[in-house]
């Protein structure tokens, strides 16, 4: 943004150099054809004077008979005429000079006065519009970075509700084995109870069956039983 408005200052500076310069050759050009146009009409006069003069002065010449006082009469005229008129264009073009830098320096200042509100109005606008510019991208950024926010919060909790989901899973699936297992040893522990318990019923049978034959092969055999 920096770089933009220094940018559009130099481009600005270098524009109004451009038109002073412009403004300078131009004033230039219009004294240069008004002293031209002012030692023509001075040239004129002087032509025109020295002319009605040297008529006078031939005139005079010739009623005196005396040629030597006319050409003295005529030099002294002509280098006092050539002073009356370098003297008055001198004067005439100063005033004149003056006049056009007084009237110039009106017109550079209204005119410098209009460039400048108009300067100021373009920069406003400029100024606005690089505002707006800058809070729509800021705002972007501003959404952009709330958004990444709100995406990383959003998964830093789905990891954490996928943790904890995963621990009581976890949880509950070792909670679910155990009650299996102990399910499932008691009913082991059970059968093999019963199990062993007909085992052992089936030996202690066997056994009284043994002991019952026993005793009958004894008494048998038992001389006393027999009677003899």
């Amino acid at each position: 943004m920096n770089e933009r408005k220094e940018s559009k200052k130099e481009r600005k500076r270098k524009e109004r150099k451009k038109r002073k310069q412009e403004r300078k050759h131009e004033s230039k050009q219009a004294r240069k054809q008004e002293n031209k146009e002012a030692r023509k009409q001075a040239r004129k006069k002087q032509k025109k004077e020295s002319k009605k003069a040297r008529k006078q002065a031939s005139k005079k010449a010739r009623k005196q008979g005396s040629k030597k006082a006319s050409k003295k009469e005529t030099k002294e005229r002509k280098k006092t005429r050539k002073q009356e008129s370098t003297k008055a264009i001198k004067q005439e073009s100063k005033q004149e000079r003056n006049k056009r830098k007084k009237e110039s320096e009106k017109t550079r200042k209204h005119e410098s006065k209009q460039a400048r509100k108009q300067a100021r109005k373009k920069q406003k606008k400029e100024r606005k519009k690089e505002n707006r510019k800058a809070r729509k991208h800021e705002s972007k950024q501003a959404s952009k970075k709330a958004s990444k926010k709100e995406t990383k919060e959003r998964k830093k909790e789905r990891k954490q509700e996928s943790k904890k989901a995963r621990k009581q899973a976890s949880k509950q699936e070792s909670k679910q084995e155990r009650n299996e297992r102990k399910k499932e040893s008691k009913k082991t522990g059970k059968q093999e109870s019963t199990k062993a318990s007909k085992r052992a019923r089936e030996r202690e049978r066997e056994r009284e069956r043994e002991r019952e034959r026993l005793g009958a092969v004894a008494h048998a055999c038992h001389p006393s039983t027999l009677g003899g």
